[in-house]
């Protein structure tokens, strides 16, 4: 980290947002990419989008780390909320078991502040997010930076430089209840309709 930039620690879900936000905020602060993702799944999903994160923190020039996986975690995190929808309950929890980490791990390095990259997602609640790193940052003690990514364009930014930088973009968000979902929407789809993208 540059010692003449505020640190931050920038929780990262997948490469394509990492890199938007990487582009957007490493001229002002020392950034950090961690990777925490219990909640991807099947493993080589988790793998893919994890080596895809560490690569564009290289093109950035970044420190990146990446937490264990353990998607056991995940599922007891969200057990009796299976059948909430994305966006509902099982997604809260699923927020506060990632940035629960992330404050976790940026006050073990020392780094008095962190953020995630999710808000730049238009399928991502502002709001739960918001609660989720603010409660994690009062149970570590550092500061939860709330951005909203998502202002200005900023998913289709992310689109866009995903194309240029050539970076795998899922589309589905992560787990298996998402994956499943988009198995659905994918299925009720008149024949020839477009992808849709979601993370």
């Amino acid at each position: 980290m540059s010692p003449d930039k505020t640190k931050l620690v920038l929780h990262v879900c997948c490469a394509p947002d990492e890199a938007a936000v990487v582009a957007q905020l490493g001229a002002e602060y020392s950034l950090h990419c961690f990777f925490c993702n219990p909640n991807i799944a099947p493993s080589d999903e988790y793998h893919k989008r994890l080596d895809e994160a560490r690569l564009v923190a290289l093109k950035y020039v970044v420190d990146f780390s990446a937490d264990e996986y353990e998607p056991q975690s995940w599922e007891a995190a969200i057990t009796g909320l299976e059948q909430s929808g994305e966006g509902g309950e099982r997604c809260k929890k699923c927020f506060e078991l990632r940035l629960m980490r992330t404050a976790a791990f940026c006050k073990q390095i020392g780094c008095a502040r962190f953020t995630t990259v999710m808000s730049i997602s238009p399928h991502k609640n502002i709001a739960m997010l918001n609660a989720a790193g603010t409660s994690a940052a009062l149970r570590y003690g550092v500061t939860y930076e709330p951005f909203n990514f998502k202002k200005n364009d900023g998913f289709l930014k992310s689109i866009r430089l995903s194309k240029e930088l050539g970076l795998y973009r899922q589309d589905y968000c992560g787990c298996r209840l998402s994956r499943a979902e988009r198995d659905t929407r994918i299925a009720a789809r008149p024949a020839g309709g477009l992808n849709d993208i979601s993370d």
